[in-house]
């Protein structure tokens, strides 16, 4: 289609289309092109129509991350005139986003690969930021005070749980802005914040004379041993970005990660690991709401080469239809634990009550599991 080719500059087979309520703004049907180009473009939307009006504007989002190095371990740096890091933190990516209809500002949510942030089947998305924005005014605040950028967080915590086991229920932390005109991207020391919001910011290691390889891998090795070198799998850090200042309009941005968290997603042996086929499974289903096994592998080639991906269809297979049956209980859970909610029932104040109630809908052997799904995610376990 010649308009995605001329805003967007990519192929139409690397956009997906959609037609979405936006349920934080008297639900304004937008509608137009998410673009899945792993780049700068990545989750940028370009909405043609707003509640069936002509209402064409591209909006940035937040871009996917590569690594400093290739394939071959040879590290590719640019000209630094400054460079930070700041913690990578283990949860969902939320854009704050600005669109304008009938001369009026709109800032709405979502997630890299979605529209407007909903709640799924595998995770409660859209309510969790609610409740965060209900209690945490600075949030709000934070947009207002940086209207020319669109802002990202992350949304984080034991009741949203990945690869990382934090202690805190729930928290949103700004990641970086991504400049509404031109999607230059700025690290989180840029901003206006009513509070300290940041992700968390790392010193420099030693003095490595601007040897950006050394001081990566000096930071590599750091995180590691606050990951136990990998000796069991209570992480306690995932990674950082680095940000790096070339003098050009937008900030670079590089994965830095410990060997025990590569290694979740690359093997020696050239196989995909175990774990890291259940993890991208389940990050499927923020994107989509009733995805396919396709759509399973569209987001493993993200990641890996397609004759990596060749040789592990069994494998690949099977953690589909794992992924696919706990999501389907966790889905079921859910809309149990909504009703109980519509009842009046509120887990927090009455945690007995709440699980008589669902314990109708459940066989005695499957409440030690709507339990701790239930408690997870109300913040009390």
């Amino acid at each position: 289609m010649e308009l995605i080719e001329t805003i967007l500059g990519v192929k139409t087979e690397e956009v997906g289309e959609f037609s979405i309520a936006d349920s934080f703004n008297n639900d304004n049907l937008l509608a137009g092109y998410i673009c899945r180009r792993q780049d700068h473009r990545y989750g940028a939307l370009l909405i043609t129509h707003i509640n069936d009006e002509p209402c064409q504007q591209l909006i940035y989002a937040t871009p996917k991350l590569h690594y400093p190095f290739d394939k071959n371990g040879d590290y590719h740096w640019p000209e630094c005139k400054d460079v930070k890091y700041y913690e990578k933190l283990d949860g969902t990516n939320i854009l704050a986003y600005h669109y304008e209809y009938k001369g009026k500002d709109f800032v709405t949510f979502k997630t890299r690969l979605t529209p407007v942030v909903k709640d799924m089947g595998f995770g409660m998305f859209e309510s969790m930021l609610r409740e965060y924005l209900d209690e945490n005014t600075w949030v709000r605040e934070s947009i207002e005070l940086n209207p020319t950028m669109n802002l990202s967080f992350e949304l984080f915590g034991s009741r949203n749980p990945i690869t990382v086991k934090y202690d805190i229920p729930l928290a949103l932390c700004l990641l970086f802005g991504v400049r509404r005109v031109d999607g230059a991207v700025r690290p989180p020391s840029e901003f206006n914040l009513p509070i300290n919001a940041m992700t968390p910011y790392y010193a420099m290691g030693g003095d490595h004379g601007g040897d950006h390889t050394a001081e990566y891998n000096e930071f590599r090795e750091k995180m590691s041993h606050e990951n136990g070198n990998g000796q069991d799998d209570s992480f306690v850090i995932e990674g950082m970005v680095m940000y790096a200042n070339t003098g050009e309009p937008s900030w670079r941005m590089f994965k830095c990660k410990p060997e025990e968290i590569e290694k979740i997603h690359w093997s020696a042996s050239g196989a995909i690991p175990r774990i890291a086929l259940s993890t991208t499974a389940l990050n499927v289903f923020e994107d989509k709401e009733n995805p396919s096994i396709e759509d399973f592998i569209e987001l493993l080639k993200e990641e890996y080469p397609q004759s990596m991906i060749d040789r592990a269809m069994i494998k690949i297979a099977k953690s589909w239809e794992d992924a696919k049956q706990k999501i389907f209980i966790t889905k079921n859970i859910n809309e149990v634990w909504k009703l109980a909610k519509e009842k009046g029932l509120d887990v927090k104040e009455d945690k007995g009550a709440t699980m008589r109630f669902m314990s109708q809908y459940f066989d005695k052997g499957m409440m030690r599991k709507v339990g701790s799904i239930v408690l997870k995610q109300a913040g009390l376990l």
